[in-house]
């Protein structure tokens, strides 16, 4: 049976800074001896609004395994070719809620238990238009860390996968 952590072509890990996520990554590195191959790419969003101690965790993950991490914000952008992310580190990320405070004044509203856009702006499409934009990425295979109790979210993934939605 093949190692299920070795990645093949261009790869996005989603590190999101919590433990089951560093554990998927360190075990990622090891099946890589250690290193990642260089279509492998390791991104970290930043709301503005994780707790410190997430974003030092994300930091010493990355030292302590020399791995590059993309520290990655939402920006506003405008037009069609407009930068939609911004490339920040450990000192210069936001811990105020800017990103968040950003996103809010883009919609003109806070999200809502109706439009729950948090995740999907700050997160998902702030690494996706990193990769599309920055990186000049079409496809890729996207890897997040899970818990056992999430399992509902790879189902939701799949089905837009399936849907052309989110491929």
């Amino acid at each position: 049976m093949s190692n299920p952590y070795l990645t093949d072509g261009p790869t996005l890990i989603s590190f999101s800074g919590g433990r089951t996520s560093a554990f998927m990554l360190y075990q990622i590195l090891q099946a890589h001896s250690g290193e990642l191959p260089p279509d492998t790419i390791v991104a970290f969003a930043n709301t503005g609004k994780e707790r410190e101690e997430t974003l030092r965790f994300v930091h010493d993950c990355a030292k302590a395994w020399n791995v590059r991490v993309h520290w990655l914000e939402y920006k506003i952008g405008s037009g069609n070719r407009a930068e939609r992310y911004e490339v920040v580190g450990y000192n210069s990320a936001s811990r105020a809620g800017e990103p968040f405070a950003r996103l809010i004044k883009s919609k003109k509203y806070a999200p809502n238990s109706i439009a729950r856009f948090c995740t999907e702006e700050l997160k998902v499409n702030t690494i996706r238009h990193f990769l599309e934009q920055g990186q000049g990425w079409t496809s890729w295979t996207n890897i997040v860390g899970i818990r056992h109790d999430e399992g509902h979210r790879a189902l939701k993934a799949y089905a837009k996968n399936a849907e052309g939605k989110s491929p």
